[in-house]
């Protein structure tokens, strides 16, 4: 997910000591799901345990309209009630599915026993323009007729192109809304890639998927007394993850004054997400990642400041992110653990080396080898040309010249889900090397 998973735990039991076990334990059973959810679920624990640090908390209290917000909160003089939830572009993905369509071609293009890599699909789309604005969509069949599509149109014209046997080869398709591009060429890349025009950016105040998700939790906060907020956490969402905009798209600020125009129950907005950028310090260059909030109030509302200065100091008590929203909410729908130091190894001199203690541990249990280059799929990996391993060149040229490990330690790394072995070779060992 979008913080390393031995952080999360770290705040759960944190929690326990603060919430009842029935609150924590939905949380834990939430987060070992595999789906959407998940990132929901995690942003909740982590606002949970950034706001325990700040004053008293309270979780699913009941209201006189028998509703449970997520959120109770106390200190001083100030007291609200928030809902926590997550907003993704899952339904704009759904009406433009063509991740699932290059998935379907990618397999029909192995049945057909052609290389890996090499597929590039570009997509034409349409401007739809309504009373409301204008909606971007993708000139692709429906979700529920991309299977049909590939086997009846798409299968055919490749097996027409393979029987000529030039490569590389294009197909155009146009027909029925559908207009797209096919091009194999393996020698090209090992890679697949698609191109089409950006369809997840708003361009209707209201109709868009964070509108939608404020929308939802509108009724949840009616008659709510205290100040009222909604606390959104980023689920792999363009509006939020501050995505360039177009000319023609609506902002974040234009969304939420109209929801508040619209909905008088909720006092305030919080968005969740996380920011990139590159690290140019003379010792890295590599991508830094750090939490980000934009926090919407109000006009009536008189505790702008009291809530600002809070979520700063909620927001202090973080995780440190080690991925965006989008490739968090993908690991979230996968049912296996994120990769650690997997495949990265380090070399101080000849008889110095590091690895990640996952991938270790899994050479070890026989599950993988070196030569894998910390591959996450081994048997795909496998049948892609191998690149040499330093590392295995080294500990090889160590064993040859009859050196063995002379220690082993571990370097605990907490805020990543992986440590670090290093070991060290000592001097030669009569054991396996001549006599001097």
């Amino acid at each position: 997910m979008i913080y390393a998973r031995r952080e999360l735990q770290q705040r759960l039991n944190e929690l326990r000591s603060v919430l009842d076990s029935d609150a924590i334990d939905k949380l834990v059973k939430r987060l070992n799901l595999c789906g959407k959810d998940r990132v929901a679920a995690m942003w909740e624990l982590v606002v949970l345990h950034g706001l325990s640090k700040c004053g008293y908390i309270q979780n699913e209290i009941t209201l006189s309209s028998l509703r449970k917000p997520d959120i109770f909160f106390e200190h001083n003089e100030l007291r609200f009630i928030a809902d926590v939830t997550a907003v993704s572009d899952e339904g704009l993905n759904k009406d433009n599915p063509y991740e699932e369509l290059m998935e379907m071609i990618r397999i029909a293009k192995d049945k057909l026993k052609l290389p890996i890599g090499g597929l590039t699909i570009n997509i034409k789309s349409r401007r739809e323009e309504t009373k409301r604005g204008t909606r971007i969509k993708l000139l692709l069949p429906t979700k529920n007729r991309l299977q049909e599509f590939v086997d009846k149109v798409i299968v055919p014209k490749l097996i027409e192109k393979v029987k000529v046997g030039t490569f590389p080869f294009s197909i155009e398709i146009k027909e029925d809304g559908v207009n797209l591009n096919i091009i194999i060429d393996s020698v090209q890349s090992p890679y697949n890639s698609c191109s089409f025009a950006c369809y997840d950016l708003p361009r209707i105040k209201d109709r868009n998927p964070l509108y939608n998700a404020l929308k939802n939790k509108a009724s949840q906060l009616k008659g709510v007394s205290d100040i009222s907020g909604v606390i959104v956490g980023d689920n792999g969402c363009a509006v939020i993850s501050n995505r360039i905009s177009s000319f023609d798209s609506v902002s974040i600020e234009q969304i939420v004054n109209e929801f508040f125009r619209q909905f008088l129950s909720v006092d305030f907005i919080l968005l969740l997400s996380i920011r990139e950028h590159q690290d140019h310090s003379i010792f890295s260059g590599s991508l830094r990642r750090k939490n980000h909030i934009s926090l919407f109030v109000r006009t009536e509302c008189k505790a702008k400041k009291e809530l600002e200065d809070l979520f700063e100091k909620m927001v202090e008590h973080f995780p440190t992110p080690i991925m965006m929203p989008i490739n968090g909410a993908r690991r979230a729908c996968e049912d296996d653990y994120y990769l650690g130091y997997h495949g990265a190894y380090n070399m101080e001199g000849s008889k110095i080396v590091r690895i990640g203690l996952r991938e270790f541990t899994e050479i070890l249990a026989g599950l993988k080898v070196l030569q894998d280059n910390g591959a996450r799929y081994v048997d795909a990996s496998r049948k892609l040309p191998q690149e040499p391993n330093q590392l295995q060149d080294l500990i090889l040229k160590n064993f040859k010249e009859g050196r063995l490990p002379e220690t082993i330690n571990i370097i605990k790394t907490p805020k990543n889900d992986d440590d670090w072995v290093e070991i060290s070779f000592g001097e030669r060992d009569p054991a396996i090397s001549p006599f001097q």
